[in-house]
């Protein structure tokens, strides 16, 4: 057994010049690991911005407007109810409506391989003219619904046509959507940016 520690035998403890030689780079921890995850942070949320549409141009329904190295002007919009006839036969849910949004598009800056710009389309509902997006709906191009293209049209940014043509966008939405609408297009090379068209589509009464 060891001999029992008397009052005199000092008990081992952590030496004070251990924190004393180490002050400066406590301090220094202290002071650099909430601004290096502050940074880290700035940095992943940045990229994440960059990334999505956040920054929307507002156009007018009857404005042009240059984007992406083309030009860019509603043409027409149309809903059709799904009780209408051409409803029933493009095979609409009950309940829903099409909304068709013409847009034109004049390609003007090709990219190196001589392309035009390709878009991503969405449609959403306003709260009120010029007001939040309430509700966000894709493209319908690809969906099970019935409805042709007109003949002088694409159903998509087709990235070969590099002369002016028509851009025919279809959306389901729910018959309550109200009429203040607002088309997105956006351009991967543009992002965050993106542009936002107002569109008015009023429910079939």
């Amino acid at each position: 057994m060891g001999e029992p520690v008397s009052a005199s035998q000092p008990v081992n403890t952590p030496q004070k010049g251990w924190w004393r030689r180490n002050a400066v780079g406590l301090v220094a921890l202290a002071v650099l690991a909430p601004a290096t995850v502050g940074v880290m942070f700035s940095t992943e949320f940045g990229g994440y911005i960059s990334g999505r549409p956040s920054a929307p141009i507002e156009v007018a329904a009857e404005a042009t407007a240059d984007f992406a190295g083309a030009s860019w002007s509603l043409e027409s919009v149309r809903r059709i109810a799904a009780d209408d006839p051409a409803g029933q036969e493009a095979g609409l849910p009950e309940g829903t409506d099409l909304v068709v949004v013409t847009t034109r598009v004049e390609p003007g800056e090709l990219d190196e391989e001589g392309r035009s710009p390709g878009c991503i389309v969405r449609l959403d509902e306003l709260d009120g003219a010029g007001g939040a997006v309430l509700r966000t709906w894709s493209d319908s191009a690809f969906s099970a619904i019935d409805h042709d293209t007109a003949d002088d049209s694409s159903s998509y940014c087709d990235t070969e046509l590099t002369t002016p043509y028509r851009l025919e966008s279809i959306f389901l939405v729910p018959s309550d959507a109200g009429e203040h609408l607002a088309l997105q297009v956006q351009v991967a090379a543009e992002l965050p940016r993106y542009l936002h068209v107002a569109v008015t589509a009023p429910p079939a009464s």
